[in-house]
């Protein structure tokens, strides 16, 4: 009864301060709709004083030019009254729409305008006259001060006008200053009420907490002991109420799923604990509603994977058990369970080692037999160069033809394992080995329309051998040319840097394709891993790292930009490669 009574105190408390920051809202928000009426008006006033001074302005300015021209007959002097006869009915037109709403003054916009047709007339009358060559009957015209009484009369109805508006822009401005002086008082004083309000409330909640810390001390005493046991397990424990509202984490729990306690306390276990199956991403039934619905000690299914708070899935295994009392009633769950992420590792490897055991057997298979046809082919090439009728261009292409062949064969022998490349390794000008891998894929390049940018930094030389570095360097063109679409960039950037083992030079390849997503940049140089959907083999990018690494050198990719497209491929290679990277090493 103590406690039912404790919170309805407080609850009428934060009540009443509530009611009256609504009431304080309700009468500024009245306020200033008041301020912004009575701005509006004033605005109005002005608007109507603005029209009424140009109107006045212009038919002086038409007066004047009249004059003008009858004195001197100069018709340059018609100016200001040409412009006035323009400008005069928009004039016109906006005081009639401003004093729309005013009834006085907009009984007094016709009367305006009529006068101001008069006195446009008579002006009018006089010139024509002028100009008629009847010089004596406009000058009688014009002292007969028909003229002067339109404008007498024009400018005691502007006068009578603006006395109204200057009437009216006065009240407003007073109504305006009162509603001001009612905003401010209301402000102030709900102010010093909320002020007051929220002291004594915060008073009596602080009262309350340190009786109720007085009355747990004991029971958070208890369940410390508790706490420092199941923290103290190895594996990640999360425990449960009956409703599953999570009530602990112990570090190992809070490491796996990167929830802190005190963030996950209170949270449903299904927010704290989200499982999925890791095949298809399918979300698996928590254990812990099994529990409290079967009322058993339940385990996880197969291939089930925990998604940490930052998206990262971790393979687990666990079980969950019921909490009971003496009574046996279920106070909650237990939930037991740990990664396995390292045991799923090693599967991996010796299933990725078994695929690549398989892989070589067949590659050497293939290797042998086609060893013969290249050779076959080999010498056809070197008859077609060698024929006299050959021109220029076919000689060049034929020698790159044997070129590429020459790289294949390389390849072939080295599948074999009876090819040791003899050769020591050679000053490589990567700025020429680029541009002729660009010639190789010139035509596929073309085919796509697509546009290669050069920044090409003068570099020096680098050790190494040229064939494995154009291959490498192949790989990464071509994989731009798939990636980019039809119209696409493809960005090669070359330079040399000063690092504290010496001087790098560094090769990066940049498309706007699709780029590579950030969860396969670690996966990207696996053997077997690809993107390419139906069209890679996955050995690419792995057989340009072995080359990278067998040079002494780096390579990485930079996955999509931010939100936008595009993949960079860079290559650092040592100019002068350490002792473990020397021309020994770099042979196969």
């Amino acid at each position: 009864m103590q406690t039912v009574y404790k919170r309805f105190s407080v609850i009428t408390g934060f009540g009443l301060l509530l009611a009256l920051l609504v009431i304080n809202a309700f009468i500024t928000r009245r306020q200033l709709g008041v301020q912004i009426d009575s701005q509006t008006s004033v605005e109005r006033s002005r608007q109507v004083l603005y029209e009424l001074a140009q109107t006045e302005s212009l038919l002086k300015d038409a007066e004047t030019g009249q004059r003008g021209y009858l004195y001197t007959g100069d018709p340059k002097y018609l100016t200001p009254y040409t412009s006035a006869l323009t400008k005069v009915p928009p004039h016109l037109d906006n005081l009639a729409r401003i004093a729309a709403g005013n009834s006085a003054e907009a009984a007094k916009v016709p009367q305006l305008r009529d006068l101001v047709q008069k006195k446009t007339a008579e002006l009018a009358q006089t010139i024509a006259l002028y100009n008629a060559g009847k010089l004596d009957q406009a000058r009688q015209l014009v002292l007969s001060d028909a003229g002067l009484a339109y404008m007498d009369q024009i400018r005691l109805v502007i006068a009578e006008m603006e006395r109204i508006e200057t009437t009216l822009d006065s009240q407003r401005t007073e109504v305006y200053s009162k509603s001001i002086s009612k905003t401010v008082r209301s402000i102030y004083l709900t102010s010093l009420l909320a002020t007051v309000g929220l002291v004594l409330l915060t008073y009596y909640i602080l009262r309350q907490i340190e009786l109720r810390e007085r009355h747990t001390l004991e029971l958070r005493e208890r369940e410390e002991w508790f706490r420092v046991t199941l923290t103290s397990i190895g594996d990640a424990v999360i425990a449960t109420d009956a409703q599953g509202i999570v009530t602990f984490l112990n570090p190992v729990a809070e490491a796996l799923t990167g929830i802190k306690l005190i963030h996950a306390k209170g949270r449903k276990i299904g927010n704290v604990f989200p499982i999925f199956n890791e095949n298809t991403l399918n979300v698996v039934e928590n254990p812990v509603a099994k529990v409290l619905e079967m009322g058993k000690v339940v385990g996880l299914a197969n291939h089930t994977v925990l998604q940490h708070i930052d998206g990262t899935l971790i393979p687990i295994e666990d079980s969950a058990a019921p909490i009971v009392d003496d009574r046996q009633q279920l106070l909650g769950v237990v939930l037991v369970f740990r990664d396995v992420t390292h045991e799923r590792k090693s599967q991996e490897v010796l299933r990725k080692t078994e695929k690549l055991a398989s892989a070589a057997r067949l590659s050497a298979t293939v290797a042998h037999e086609i060893n013969n046809p290249l050779e076959a082919i080999f010498n056809l090439v070197y008859v077609a160069k060698t024929d006299p009728t050959a021109g220029p261009s076919v000689v060049k292409q034929l020698t790159i033809a044997e070129k590429e062949l020459e790289r294949v064969a390389h390849i072939t022998r080295q599948t074999l394992g009876f090819y040791r490349d003899s050769s020591v390794a050679e000053r490589v000008d990567m700025a020429k080995l680029v541009e002729s891998v660009l010639g190789l894929y010139s035509h596929k390049l073309n085919a796509k329309s697509i546009t290669v940018v050069r920044h090409f930094e003068p570099c020096p030389a680098i050790s190494g051998m040229p064939g494995e570095l154009k291959q490498a360097v192949s790989n990464l063109i071509s994989n731009a040319a798939d990636a980019v679409a039809v119209n696409g960039v493809i960005d090669v950037r070359l330079h040399c840097n000063e690092e504290a083992a010496g001087r790098v030079v560094t090769v990066s390849v940049e498309d706007n394709g699709p780029g590579v997503p950030a969860e396969h940049s670690e996966r990207i140089f696996e053997p077997f891993f690809t993107t390419k959907q139906d069209v890679g083999t996955g050995l690419g990018l792995w057989v340009t790292k072995g080359i990278v690494d067998r040079h002494g050198g780096t390579i990485e990719v930079r996955p999509q930009k931010g939100d936008g497209p595009g993949a960079t491929f860079t290559i650092q290679l040592p100019v002068d490669p350490v002792p473990a990277a020397s021309a020994d090493s770099l042979q196969v």
